[in-house]
């Protein structure tokens, strides 16, 4: 069964358990989260229209790219089996899509819904690499929802966002690199975090 849920949110087949809360049905996903499915050339697909390259390379790729990375070094080839860096994947693109806003509104009003729907979006990307059907799928958004409202009550998440500002400011200033390096260091603060949060709640 599908590591992504395996240590937060004990789930089966047909159930994700969180915290007490529970789903038994599928929730069909909205069409913006739909239209952000990308390939896995770490390219804006033809299901992404309302979310331009430009907006995709600055806001999604390069968290794309370091929560792999980071599931990688833990153990999980696929990201999509590692759940913390999975919830970094969302909190990171949410993070860099707020900074896009802020900095550029009338851009950001343009694609509004794709902005809104890219956090979960990006982890889509990630489980449509899975062999889960959408059911599977459907249940595994839910958690990773859930699972977001709770560590942001909790205060574990947040902390990242200065680091993702920084990053926004490189990506936007020519130096992926070093944009790299500081969202590799939030989402690696995430991540560390939320291991600290499940040993102790």
């Amino acid at each position: 069964m599908m590591g992504c849920v395996r240590s937060m949110l004990p789930r089966s087949r047909h159930t994700v358990a969180v915290n007490g809360l529970s789903r038994d049905r599928a929730v069909k996903l909205p069409p913006p989260i739909r239209q952000l499915i990308a390939t896995v050339d770490d390219q804006p697909s033809e299901l992404t229209p309302s979310l331009p390259p430009a907006e995709y390379h600055l806001i999604v790729a390069p968290v794309l790219q370091v929560t792999a990375d980071i599931a990688a070094a833990r153990g999980d080839p696929d990201l999509f089996n590692d759940m913390p860096s999975m919830l970094a994947l969302m909190a990171l693109v949410r993070a860099l899509a707020d900074c896009y806003r802020r900095d550029a509104p009338e851009k950001a009003e343009a694609v509004r819904d794709a902005l809104k729907a890219a956090p979960m979006g990006a982890c889509l990307m990630a489980l449509h690499r899975s062999e889960l059907d959408e059911s599977q799928i459907n249940d595994c958004t839910w958690a990773l929802e859930k699972a977001t409202t709770q560590l942001v009550e909790a205060g574990v998440l947040g902390r990242e966002r200065p680091l993702a500002e920084e990053a926004y400011r490189l990506l936007t200033g020519n130096d992926r690199a070093g944009a790299i390096e500081r969202l590799k260091g939030a989402a690696t603060g995430i991540v560390m975090e939320i291991d600290r949060w499940e040993r102790t709640r």
